[in-house]
């Protein structure tokens, strides 16, 4: 039989386990007293990971005398987890899809595996500790797991609180989330269980994960618009904190930074549908955590195209090598930063802030709003700054100034990426096209000049910069440059052809 359910995890150190037994908040809360229990799953998947592709789970799991088959599909959420499960009794030891009741659900299950047959994956061993909630709204389920995940025998421990919906509301589960979190330093765990476990089976490093495409409707309310952008911008800000924190791939800050400056722009877009006391909070803490991963892009960038590009020339020379070093160490600080960010308060109660936003109430003064009128007035506007910015003679802007612009492209590229859907995709096309070479063509003159500063940090008294190096990156910043404004002047009369599709 089908279920739904709204759940949301925090981490929980180890060391504050026994703390949270004792809380006293929690025991003034619970309607009975708390029941423990041994779970231990074991979870199915082709040997091509078929069910993973398709954000599937399927486990075989004793509890007690016990043991159920629970097929798990995830549906839409950020931080606050909405999925659907079918549960089903079984007597088994490997999975039988006719357990499952619902017949469309079990056709596209059979679809999705194919001939392959099921194999174990991972297992969970999890002792489980509940208590329910009474809240204002209904109850809530707290749950204390502990255990772990194992898969070929590697191991991931398992320490985390999980709260499920039973019959309150989404705002009264985030309230006790939130308080918890200020309490015992707990942050909220992004990875469910079989997450986890798929990435330890498959020895794999963090995904990247980028801005999905967004469905709107012409005539819906505006705030019903923004709190969806906004969920989507968290589910890609909270789908790149493990990879900013492991630093091996560096699109993870590259995406998390996107992620903080589409919500910033969307908080922009729709600054009259939302409470003053609500967005501008909020956005001085993206501000905040945007300039605490900025070092770690800037470096990552100059370190893959500033520095790379001279291996071929100066590689085997041991000044290179000992200035190559020396960026290294100072990406490293960069990204010590990052990580800093990552783990603070300040950065758990901004993802707090981000998921508990979809469920604000409605504002009054915005209910008359719609999303098609917010469109066209972004639209413009971002427009007419665009060309205020580029004045008369855009070709005789300095480095200041096309700063400024390339700020004022970026902001138009966000108002089209958001309100795309309510327009004409053939009409669209071209402005895409053209906004997204304009911005990229001005990032690179922008590149030149930050690494150019960069590089100016780098000098010390006892430890300058080899002269053989500045004149390489040197001359390579000014060709940079050249080039740059050479192909600004396409790029801009490209773009100032177009005709507003929103018009």
């Amino acid at each position: 039989m089908a279920e739904s359910e709204i759940e949301l995890k925090l981490s929980l150190a180890q060391t504050e386990v026994s703390r949270f037994r004792r809380d006293t908040a929690l025991h003034r809360m619970k309607r009975a007293r708390a029941v423990s229990r041994s779970l231990l799953a074991v979870y199915f998947d082709t040997p091509d990971l078929s069910l993973r592709a398709h954000k599937a789970a399927l486990r075989i799991r004793q509890e007690g005398a016990d043991r159920i088959q629970t097929l798990k599909v995830s549906g839409k959420g950020a931080g606050l987890q909405h999925r659907t499960e079918y549960n089903a009794p079984t007597t088994a030891q490997e999975p039988d899809l006719s357990l499952i009741d619902d017949p469309a659900m079990r056709q596209a299950l059979m679809a999705m595996i194919g001939d392959d047959p099921l194999v174990p994956v991972f297992t969970t061993d999890i002792r489980r500790t509940i208590w329910l909630l009474d809240l204002p709204g209904g109850p809530v389920e707290l749950a204390l797991d502990l255990g772990q995940i194992e898969s070929q025998g590697r191991v991931d421990p398992v320490c985390e609180v999980e709260l499920e919906l039973k019959g309150g509301t989404p705002q009264d589960l985030l309230d006790v989330a939130a308080d918890l979190g200020a309490r015992y330093g707990m942050s909220v765990a992004i990875e469910s269980k079989a997450q986890r476990g798929y990435a330890l089976f498959q020895r794999s490093e963090p995904t990247i994960q980028k801005a999905n495409k967004l469905k709107l409707e012409p005539q819906e309310p505006a705030w019903r618009a923004v709190t969806g952008i906004i969920e989507e911008g968290t589910a890609q800000l909270l789908g790149n904190e493990a990879a900013v924190l492991a630093g091996t791939d560096i699109e993870g800050v590259h995406q998390a930074r996107v992620a903080v400056r589409r919500l910033r722009a969307a908080l922009s877009a729709f600054r009259d549908s939302i409470p003053d006391d609500l967005r501008k909070p909020l956005n001085k803490m993206l501000r905040r955590h945007q300039l605490a991963l900025g070092p770690a892009r800037d470096w990552d960038v100059f370190l893959t195209e500033t520095l790379a590009p001279l291996e071929s020339d100066h590689g085997s020379t041991k000044s290179f090598k000992a200035f190559q070093k020396r960026v290294q160490v100072a990406r490293t600080r960069a990204y010590k930063k990052a990580h800093k960010a990552l783990r603070s308060a300040r950065y758990d109660q901004l993802k707090m802030a981000l998921i508990r936003f979809p469920y604000q109430p409605e504002p009054q003064h915005a209910r008359h709003i719609s999303t098609e009128t917010v469109a066209k007035e972004l639209l413009d506007q971002r427009l007419s700054a665009v060309l205020a910015a580029a004045g008369p003679d855009p070709k005789q802007l300095d480095d200041v100034a096309l700063h400024a612009l390339r700020i004022d492209v970026k902001k138009l590229r966000y108002a089209i990426d958001f309100f795309a859907s309510l327009y004409d995709p053939n009409e669209i096309k071209p402005w895409k096209g053209a906004s997204k070479a304009l911005q990229e063509c001005l990032g690179g003159l922008n590149d030149a000049v930050v690494h150019a500063a960069l590089l100016d940090a780098m000098e010390a008294p006892d430890m300058p910069v080899p002269k053989s190096i500045r004149r390489a990156i040197e001359k390579g910043n000014t060709a940079k440059i050249e080039t740059g404004k050479a192909e600004f002047d396409a790029r801009w009369s490209e773009f100032r052809v177009l005709t507003p599709f929103w018009a």
